[in-house]
């Protein structure tokens, strides 16, 4: 599966960054994608549909849910999904040293807007696999190795 990882920089002064890993809404099936909802890539990926990583790792019965139901899930997949992309964005960008993806992330050089796309496993409905050791998780466990299947944008 593709994935696109991204450094945006936000108007400023200082130098603040979004960092974002999402996935080609294009493949992915239609009903994850109606209730996920579709956000558009960065500009310096060519400003494509895409879903972000929680709900795609969601597993299937979170899309059977009736809304009211998904709300006791929805805090674990977003904790996994936010683990996940945190993972994926530090492979491609060291820089970013917090320990947990910030919303917006200042940085003292200004490296400017990047953008990969990359390989990655499968990473649809993967919550019930990874969720009880996602605190161990590491990149290559989800198929990501930097410098293989990598092109940048």
């Amino acid at each position: 599966m593709e994935i696109i990882v991204s450094r945006s920089r936000i108007a400023g002064v200082l130098p603040h960054y979004i960092y974002r890993a999402l996935v080609p809404a294009e493949g992915i099936a239609a009903d994850r994608c109606a209730i996920a909802g579709t956000v558009t890539a960065p500009r310096i990926a060519g400003r494509v549909a895409c879903i972000r990583i929680a709900p795609l790792i969601a597993p299937e019965r979170y899309l059977e849910m009736h809304p009211v139901e998904r709300t006791a899930l929805a805090s674990r997949v977003g904790a996994v999904g936010r683990r996940v992309e945190w993972l994926i964005i530090r492979t491609f960008f060291p820089e970013m040293t917090a320990d947990s993806l910030p919303i917006v992330y200042q940085l003292d050089p200004d490296p400017g807007d990047a953008c990969f796309w990359a390989d990655v496993d499968n990473l649809t409905g993967i919550f019930d696999t990874v969720e009880p050791g996602f605190a161990s998780l590491s990149a290559i466990d989800l198929g990501l190795r930097q410098g293989d299947s990598l092109r940048a944008a």
